[in-house]
């Protein structure tokens, strides 16, 4: 049986972590305020990998 979470959830976690990352060694914002961002890259990341899953659910069940 494959996964069907596994793809989103690993681009959602690679993309915060990357987003941290790039915040906190790049940029001169804290590491507070970088791993906000990270999270709410991860929350924009998640709602919309999301709807793209459930349009696509949704897309197969009509044909």
């Amino acid at each position: 049986m494959r996964s069907q979470t596994l793809l989103p959830m690993s681009i959602t976690v690679f993309l915060s972590v990357f987003t941290y990352y790039l915040l906190s060694t790049w940029t001169s914002l804290s590491e507070n305020k970088s791993m906000a961002a990270g999270v709410l890259v991860a929350i924009l990341c998640s709602g919309i990998l999301k709807r793209i899953s459930d349009r696509k659910h949704n897309d197969s069940n009509q044909n």
